[in-house]
Order: C-alpha cells, then sequence, then structure tokens
C-alpha cells in the first residue's frame, strides 16, 4: 500500500511515497533538473557503471573493516540488482545536470540503501551516506564510471563498425569481375573494378574502427579512490588499490589506476578523443552513404549503376518512387555525432581548478552518439549493404560510353598514348 514518509535535509523537508527507493536528495534534483530530456533509465551503461563501483567499494570497505559485513554485502546485492537491470524505475533524475553529477552519485546511494535496507528486512537502516558512499566522493565516483560506460559502451560500437566492414568486404566478394566506370569531381576518369570500391570502404570503417578502440581504451585508467578533489580524503590505506582490483574482477576488464589523481578528475579530454574518434567513424559512414547515394541516383535520369534494396515507399505521390532513405540516414546521424562531438570539446574546456561541473553533458553525448553510431552501422550492412546490387548493364553502357568519347577526343588531338590505352571493347577477361 503507498505510504508517505516524509526526509529531512538542511533546507528542509520533503514528503515521498514509500514506493520510491530514491530518497530526498534526488527528489530535490529532480525538480531542478528538470528539462523534459532523457532520464538515468535512457543510459543503462551508465547505471551498470555506478552500480558496480558501488559494489567494489562496499567490498573493499568490508575487506579493510570500515564497514560492517551485514550491511556491505547487502550494498553489493542491491549494486548488483540495478547492474542486471533491475531497480531502473528508481532513477527519475534527468542525465544532464549542474553540480557534476552529484545528484546522480547520490540517486543511486540512495536506492541502493533503501533497497539493501529492505533485504535485511529493517534490522539495520543503510545511510546513503555512512555506508554506500563510504570511502568515496562525487569527484571520484562519476569519472570511474563514465570512463566504464563509455568504455563498455564503445566496445559494443566498434563491433557493429566491424560488422560493416565485414558486409562491405562480402559485397566486393560478388563483383570481383564487374569493372565499372572510375570519376573524379564527378568527372569520368578510368575504368577501375567494382569490388575496389568496396573494398576501399570496408578498410576506411575498419580504420575507424581501430581508432575508436584505441581511444575507448585509454578510459581504462581509473580515477578510483581519488576521493574530494583527490585528496583521498576519507578513504583507509590500500582502498584504492583494493577497489579498482575488485572493479575489474567485477567488469572482467583489464583496468589500472591513472598516473596523476588531479588530472584524472579534472580533466575530461580522454572523453574528447572518444568523442573525435566517434566523430570520426560517423564522417567515414556518411561518406561512404552519400557515394552509394549518388551511384544509386535515377533510375533514369541519374547514374542508375547501383540498385538499393527497397525499404519502403519513396513518395506520398509519385507511385513506385523509393528513396535511398538508409544512407540519408546515416549521413544525418553523421551531423549528429559531429555537433555531440563540438558539445565535448566545449565541455571539457569549460572545467576549471580541482573538479568539472560539465561531465554529465559530456556522458549524454558520447553514450547517446555511441549507440546512435552503434545501431546506424548495424542498420546501413542489414538493410541496405547486404541488400545492394549493381545494374551491371548500367554499368556496361556508361563504361563503354565513356571510353568510345575517350578514344574519338584522344583522336582527335593526337594522343596516341590514350587510344592505345583506353580500348572500345573491353579487354579479354574483362566483363
Amino acid at each position: 500500500m503507498d505510504q508517505i514518509r516524509v526526509e529531512h535535509d538542511l533546507l528542509g523537508e520533503i514528503m515521498l511515497s514509500s514506493n520510491d527507493l530514491f530518497g530526498i536528495h534526488t527528489a530535490r534534483a529532480s525538480e531542478n533538473f528538470r528539462l523534459g530530456g532523457e532520464s538515468l533509465r535512457q543510459f543503462p551503461a551508465l547505471l551498470t557503471a555506478l552500480a558496480l563501483v558501488k559494489s567494489a567499494a562496499a567490498w573493499t570497505n568490508v575487506k579493510l573493516g570500515v564497514l560492517p559485513a551485514e550491511i556491505g554485502h547487502a550494498v553489493m546485492t542491491a549494486a548488483h540488482e540495478v547492474a542486471g537491470g533491475g531497480l531502473h524505475e528508481h532513477f527519475p533524475l534527468e542525465l544532464v545536470q549542474g553540480g557534476g553529477g552529484t545528484s546522480t552519485n547520490m540517486n543511486m546511494n540512495e536506492v541502493l540503501a533503501s533497497r539493501a535496507t529492505a533485504l535485511l528486512e529493517g534490522a539495520v537502516r543503510v545511510d546513503p551516506h555512512d555506508h554506500v558512499n563510504r570511502s568515496q566522493s562525487t569527484n571520484d565516483v562519476m569519472p570511474t564510471a563514465l570512463n566504464l560506460a563509455v568504455l563498455t559502451t564503445a566496445r559494443e560500437t566498434v563491433r557493429s563498425l566491424r560488422g560493416l566492414a565485414e558486409s562491405l568486404e562480402r559485397k566486393a566478394g560478388q563483383y570481383r569481375s564487374l569493372e565499372r566506370l572510375g570519376r573524379t569531381c564527378l568527372q569520368d576518369a578510368v575504368p577501375v573494378p567494382a569490388a575496389l570500391v568496396h573494398q576501399g570502404q570496408a578498410a576506411s570503417v575498419l580504420s575507424a574502427a581501430r581508432v575508436l578502440e584505441s581511444a575507448a581504451g585509454e578510459l581504462r585508467r581509473m580515477p578510483l579512490g581519488a576521493t574530494a578533489i583527490g585528496t583521498g580524503l576519507g578513504a583507509p590505506p590500500g582502498y584504492r588499490e583494493l577497489a579498482l582490483r575488485r572493479l575489474a574482477e567485477e567488469t572482467e576488464l583489464d583496468l589500472e589506476p591513472v598516473a596523476n589523481l588531479s588530472e584524472g578528475i579534472s580533466s575530461l579530454e580522454g572523453l574528447a578523443s572518444v568523442a573525435d574518434a566517434m566523430a570520426r567513424a560517423g564522417r567515414v559512414l556518411a561518406r561512404i552513404a552519400g557515394d552509394l547515394r549518388i551511384l544509386a541516383s535515377g533510375p533514369i535520369g541519374g547514374f542508375g549503376e547501383v540498385r538499393l534494396p527497397p525499404v519502403q515507399a519513396g513518395s506520398s505521390i509519385m507511385p513506385g518512387k523509393v528513396n535511398p532513405v538508409i544512407p540519408e540516414l546515416v549521413m544525418q546521424v553523421s551531423f549528429q555525432l559531429e555537433g555531440g562531438a563540438h558539445i565535448v570539446h566545449l565541455a571539457c574546456s569549460a572545467g576549471e581548478l580541482e573538479v568539472t561541473p560539465m561531465g554529465p553533458v559530456v556522458t549524454a553525448e558520447l553514450l547517446r552518439g555511441l549507440r546512435r553510431l552503434e545501431r546506424v552501422a548495424c542498420l546501413f550492412a542489414t538493410r541496405c549493404v547486404d541488400g545492394l546490387t549493381w545494374n551491371e548493364e548500367a554499368v556496361r553502357a556508361n563504361l563503354r560510353g565513356s571510353l568510345q568519347e575517350a578514344v574519338e577526343s584522344a583522336v582527335e588531338h593526337g594522343h596516341t598514348y590514350a587510344v592505345n590505352h583506353f580500348p572500345l571493347e573491353p579487354a579479354e577477361g574483362r566483363t
């Protein structure tokens, strides 16, 4: 039965539903940061990362004797529920907020405290500050969780980009014997294998994937244990090493301590590198999408050399029209990724003194952008590249017509080298 409970803070009191696991800090923040945007629920990677940080902290505090075992184990159990996708309805806050993520940290503390108290059947009241947040500060917890969330999300994005590259390689294999008219500055150039187009595209995507993987890999260096402005204040001796080792075990990732605690909590430049790599991958995909869109133009008045799979009707008034909607989606997503990267750059440069309060907007843009990039790469592969075909009749007609014109022009201008190297008929063995 829904009942009302009253909680107090330095500003006064507030009434909350007994069904809500969050507390007064979350309730106030929910009112302060109401923009109508995405809530923490829409960023499960961040909730998982933050919950695992709390679990590692609780384990370490128990190990070092600064937290009763029964409370620590209850907090760990609650944290694993959140990391597994549970209790997410109790995270109403919007991700972008003032205070450098303090409210997100407190939302997690309050939820885990309430759930841990319930697991202990009320025998002990677990406190968000004294128990769940023991040996921690938002200053080190949130950068650690952000690094972890971006690192794990980027791994999925890299996997999707590699899948797109494999799709392009398969397409190259289907058209190894087809020769098409190459173009420079959209003007006729020389014959090239159609397979070369897709091989070059695949190489570009793989290169972008490697850059993104490398940039994300730098985030393995975590500032956990830095606590308030890198001082380690409030954490017992040995906490930093043990907590990070435990977090590595929980995540099955090769994590390392950041070389300098001050730099680890005051600078977001590592995340800016990921944003750059993300935007680069978007540009690569957009260029490929744009090329396919041009090659598929027509089918009568354009190039008409590539046929894209028809995934939906293209007009509300012109029957039979089919638009290149997937390439156009890819191009628009690339614009969003560029915008997101620019926001990250601005946020990174806006940090001052010991910490930067701009982490929330960096979190939002990176996690949102990486997910979009992952999804659009998958859609590009499955709903466009896998099903595209080359219109061999149009390819040969364009190639033959161009060669005829090239030879006639060469003869007219006395360029015998060009006549010898641009035969009217395809060479033996060519399609």
